[in-house]
C-alpha cells in the first residue's frame, strides 16, 4: 500500500492522481491528544508523576523506571483522564506516525506500563481497554503543589 500525504508545494500530482486511481490510498485521521498547560506534576491512585524530572514515585515514595515511551503513554493518560484515547492518537504522541490496524506496538506498550502501575491485587485497573475505541486512564488525576512554589490567591 502506498500512502501519500498532500500539504505544501511541489508534490507529484500524477502519483498522487494513480494511487487515488488504484485505490491504494489510506486516509487516516487521528486527534492530537493536547498537553495541559505548563504542568509538572500529577497525582492519581496513590502515584505521583513528575514530568519535568521524569519520575514516577508510589505511595510509599519507591521510584519506577519508565521507558521513554513508558512516560509519554503515561503522560498523555493523565493529561485526559477519563477519556478514551484511540490507538493512533496515542501512537501519534509516542512517535508522530500514523496508525495501522494491524500495528500491536500500543497494545505492548501499554501491557507493560500496567505492569508497573497496576501492582496491586483486587484494584481495579488504572487503564481500561474500549473495544473498537482504544484506551482510557480510569484513575481520578490531581494536581499538587510543588514544595517550593507559592499559590497566589
Amino acid at each position: 500500500m502506498r500512502i501519500f500525504v498532500v500539504g505544501g508545494e511541489g508534490r507529484d500530482l500524477a502519483a498522487i492522481e494513480n494511487a487515488l486511481r488504484f485505490g491504494d490510498v489510506e486516509i487516516l485521521s487521528a486527534a492530537p491528544v493536547p498537553s495541559a498547560p505548563d504542568q509538572r506534576r500529577y497525582a492519581f491512585a496513590g502515584w505521583t508523576l513528575d514530568a519535568t524530572t521524569r519520575d514516577l514515585a508510589d505511595a510509599a515514595g519507591r521510584r519506577v523506571n519508565l521507558t521513554s515511551s513508558e512516560f509519554e503513554l503515561l503522560m498523555a493518560f493523565v493529561r485526559q483522564p477519563g477519556q478514551p484515547l484511540s490507538r493512533a492518537a496515542l501512537l501519534g504522541v509516542l512517535r508522530g506516525r500514523a496508525w495501522s490496524y494491524f500495528d500491536r506496538s500500543i497494545d505492548t506498550l501499554v501491557a507493560r506500563l500496567r505492569k508497573k502501575i497496576d501492582a496491586e491485587p483486587g484494584r481495579p485497573p488504572l487503564i481500561r481497554s474500549v473495544r473498537g475505541v482504544g484506551y482510557v486512564f480510569c484513575a481520578g488525576v490531581s494536581l499538587p503543589q510543588d514544595p517550593g512554589e507559592s499559590v497566589a490567591a
